[in-house]
């Protein structure tokens, strides 16, 4: 006669702040479910875990732990906003998401229109991100 000793359990280990890759190798080595979900963070590096669920605690083999991953900040292409109006270059980069500080350039005549931006246009900022304009 052989009796079942159950499901084998298996110690839930918390892996956030850790790398994804590591955490799905441990947890399927263990005989665990993974799932991932992929999300923009702008403070947390990406391919790191940002949350688990469930965090800790036995869970029994084919069991899902699911796994939140940082695919890093959202970049956004900083587009070309030489020679627009201050307000227009503005509200076109706000749209975007961006924080937008004006600034005179060393050639501001009080014409009010944009000379140069920092961020260049063709770059890739993370949204969010302060974009000076330089007016001339």
């Amino acid at each position: 006669m052989v009796v079942s000793k159950g499901r084998e359990p298996v110690e839930l280990t918390d892996w956030t702040g850790k790398k994804a890759a590591a955490a799905t190798k441990a947890l399927r080595g263990a005989g665990l479910e993974v799932e991932t979900e992929e999300v923009f963070d702008n403070d947390v590096a990406e391919g790191v875990v940002i949350s688990q669920s469930p965090t800790t605690g036995t869970l029994y083999k084919g069991d899902a732990v699911k796994l939140v991953v940082s695919k890093g900040p959202e970049l956004v292409q900083m587009p070309r906003v030489i020679a627009q109006g201050q307000q227009a270059a503005k509200e076109r980069l706000e749209a975007l998401g961006f924080t937008v500080k004006i600034e005179r350039s060393g050639q501001y005549i009080g014409l009010g229109f944009v000379l140069s931006s920092d961020p260049g246009a063709g770059e890739m900022v993370p949204k969010g991100s302060t974009v000076t304009l330089f007016l001339i």
